[in-house]
């Protein structure tokens, strides 16, 4: 228990080197997404003797609430673009996204692989970490499920805070990532099953990353 605390612990603080320090959102990728929501918790299993289907139960990978999963996903990609074409005030302009990929070492020739990357990995990795494996091993109550919804809400600040236009637009961000990050571990735990928090999370990431990718291309 203790270990997967510390990577718990851990994760915000690779996110904050990479894009605080480092200045290079490929650490972030490499360190926090592969490193420690993939690997780290494939290594735990295959050092403890886990096969790949236990693996597999442990983090909610069952066929349980697929569909649910499949049609919350497609809603949450359908609502970032069309809030973006009914409030487009609300969301940063172009300037604002290339300095800010900038400041992330993401030159022009760097902005298709890193949306790529967003598009198909950062949703199932942070979910195969947070509500799959860590939410297994840790949750034990209203007081964990608080630590991880926390912990997880943390390092998104330095994302929002740089994206978003103002203050104002910080908080209201960072108010749908905590509310979705208890949503999702909510849905973890009472329906025992990964997809909801899964898809939903990648089909919002989906919807983020193409009004980006419109945001850029005029």
């Amino acid at each position: 228990m203790t270990r997967n605390w510390s990577l718990a612990l851990l994760a915000p603080l690779i996110v904050a080197l990479g894009l605080v320090i480092l200045r290079d959102v490929w650490v972030v990728f490499l360190g926090y997404h592969v490193g420690i929501c993939l690997l780290a918790p494939a290594l735990m299993a295959w050092r403890g003797g886990i096969s790949a289907r236990e693996f597999a139960r442990r983090l909610g990978l069952g066929r349980e609430r697929l569909g649910l999963g499949l049609a919350l996903g497609t809603v949450l990609a359908v609502i970032p673009p069309v809030a973006y074409a009914l409030v487009p005030g609300a969301f940063p302009d172009a300037a604002r996204v290339q300095a800010v990929l900038a400041a992330w070492g993401v030159g022009p020739a760097g902005t298709v692989p890193v949306l790529l990357f967003l598009a198909v990995v950062n949703g199932p990795a942070e979910e195969l970490f947070w509500r799959g494996h860590l939410q297994y091993h840790l949750l034990r109550g209203a007081r964990s499920a608080a630590a991880l919804v926390t912990l997880f809400a943390s390092y998104h600040i330095l994302t929002t805070g740089e994206l978003a236009p103002g203050a104002g637009g910080t908080a209201l961000m960072m108010t749908g990532v905590v509310a979705a990050a208890a949503f999702w571990t909510w849905s973890r735990w009472r329906w025992n099953s990964l997809w909801p928090a899964l898809l939903s999370h990648a089909g919002a990431t989906l919807g983020y990353v193409a009004v980006c990718w419109r945001i850029l291309s005029g």
